[in-house]
């Protein structure tokens, strides 16, 4: 683990409970590396899980625009076979022509 801090003081006199402390010292040193590691690993996994989802949004939004522009020409496709249907299927160039002439 790279570590960016330096390290504890270090007494120098030896005594049992200073050893006692610096065994201390490297389990909460080693601890908190441990802990770090396991968060980054967790983290790479997450990213990939949110670049999943992310990937099914933008393909579910596809799907969704495409759908609505479907509904949308149906729609304006039934509009304009109502209109056929009221006009006994003629144009509105015909029945333009027909009040002119």
């Amino acid at each position: 683990m790279n570590n960016q801090q330096t390290p504890p003081p270090r007494p120098q006199l030896k005594y049992a409970f200073t050893e006692i402390g610096e065994q201390i010292i490297a389990s909460l040193v080693k601890a908190a590396d441990d802990q770090v590691a396991e968060a980054e690993a967790l983290r790479v996994q997450v990213m990939q899980l949110a670049s999943e989802i992310g990937v099914q949004l933008e393909k579910q939004a596809k799907a969704l625009a495409e759908m609505n522009e479907r509904t949308k020409a149906f729609g304006l496709d039934v509009v304009e076979a109502h209109k056929k249907f009221l006009n006994g299927d003629k144009t509105r160039e015909d029945d333009d022509a027909k009040h002119q002439g």
